[in-house]
């Protein structure tokens, strides 16, 4: 694409990227923002509404694997205007679904069709920009979380405070509506969707030699990452699914309120992105040592929680907060700094296919089990599990750190 596209059309193309990506949140957590209302309606209970969760989580995560090898080899551009206008149409579909099955197939559709969006956003990154200006883009990837999340929850608070959760599920298809049609009328103007992407090393100009994919994991030491990237998943998207509702039944505050509380949890998760990418720019550190680093930090708000009965709800959500923010750091070094590295390989698409993938098995677990736990044994007993997570996530980043800076330095 570099070589038909000038500078300014590949800003363009990445820029659109950015607000696609970030969309997509609107048509993804807009759900676990309207659990706290639908269980206070007394229309589901929290068990079952986290199947519905899970069912997304596991058909997200397939897509990923499915997606992100399928990306290395089709037009990154078609596949995403297909997943945001598909994700849109089951957003619709959603607000005037009639029983737990429907929304349960409906939601599973949104995951598929939400999956078929980063790979191919890392594919466009990885192969199109180099040095600076891939710093420099990789670090506003991030902020697509906390920015596609505050819209989510903001929205999504104003929104049920005035009319109902239906509607939240009406503008998330507008808003993902929208934007798949931008993507495509913007991608047919510049004649991109027909220029097919060819990884180039970076020192000779040539196409890069493709090595298998257990080639690429034994040597950077991938099966490694399996379970740090599991449960940094399962604390990070666990604690953002559950935290309105666990608010409103510690603490006894309205569903609205209790959400907008969480409004917290986007901003600061924005910090831990940024200080993951300013620590890596320096060149000082790897990516595997950052994430320990941030591993090691969040077991301190974890132990604090452990009394969270001596906590106001506005101190609880700050711990919280922290917690989140470690985890969406690490978030940013395993899906998406470790997959940019993989590009020499002509491997991007596929490598963060397949760690997206991991990561959202770890949802799954975790929006359906932390809302079976927390019904029979109460909130107070995740917050132990929070830390046997995050200290075994922790002792295999140890292990990874040496494994993944001897592939870095050989590549």
């Amino acid at each position: 694409m570099s070589q038909v596209l000038s500078q300014k059309s590949i800003n363009r193309i990445y820029w659109l990227s950015w607000i696609v990506y970030c969309c997509s949140y609107f048509g993804r957590y807009n759900f676990s923002a309207t659990i706290a209302d639908i269980v206070n309606q007394g229309l589901y209970t929290k068990a079952q509404l986290g199947i519905v969760g899970t069912v997304f989580f596991i058909v997200y995560g397939s897509g990923q694997l499915i997606n992100g090898i399928l990306g290395d080899r089709f037009s990154p551009y078609k596949m995403i205007f297909f997943g945001a206008f598909v994700s849109s149409l089951a957003n619709l579909m959603m607000c005037f679904s009639s029983n737990l099955v429907m929304m349960c197939i409906v939601w599973g559709i949104n995951g598929f069709a939400q999956s078929m969006l980063w790979a191919p956003i890392i594919y466009i990154v990885s192969n199109t920009m180099h040095g600076e200006h891939l710093k420099k883009a990789q670090a506003r990837l991030a902020a697509t979380l906390p920015v596609g999340t505050l819209s989510a929850y903001a929205v999504t608070t104003l929104v049920i405070r005035t009319l109902s959760w239906q509607y939240v599920f009406i503008i998330a298809s507008a808003v993902l509506m929208l934007i798949s049609v931008i993507w495509a009328a913007n991608a047919l103007l510049l004649g991109a969707e027909n220029r097919k992407i060819v990884p180039l090393n970076r020192q000779t100009g040539e196409p890069v030699e493709k090595k298998s994919f257990i080639q690429i994991a034994v040597a950077s030491g991938f099966f490694l990452m399996i379970i740090p990237v599991i449960l940094h998943a399962m604390l990070k998207d666990g604690v953002m699914t559950w935290v309105p509702t666990m608010i409103m039944e510690l603490f006894k505050v309205q569903p609205s309120f209790s959400t907008m509380l969480t409004l917290v949890l986007p901003i600061l998760n924005f910090i831990g992105a940024i200080v993951v990418t300013a620590i890596f720019n320096r060149g000082k550190k790897s990516e595997a040592k950052i994430a320990c680093y941030f591993f090691a930090f969040a077991l301190i708000p974890i132990v604090a929680l452990l009394f969270i009965n001596h906590y106001t709800p506005l101190v609880c959500v700050l711990l919280l907060s922290l917690i989140t923010s470690s985890m969406c750091g690490i978030n940013h070094i395993f899906l998406t700094l470790i997959p940019v590295s993989f590009a020499k390989e002509g491997k991007a698409a596929t490598m963060a296919g397949f760690l997206d993938c991991i990561a959202y098995a770890g949802s799954a677990v975790s929006t359906y089990s932390f809302g079976k736990i927390a019904e029979n044994f109460g909130w107070e007993k995740i917050i132990v599990f929070w830390l046997g997570f995050s200290a075994a996530a922790l002792v295999f980043c140890l292990f990874l750190v040496r494994k993944w800076e001897k592939y870095r330095k050989r590549t």
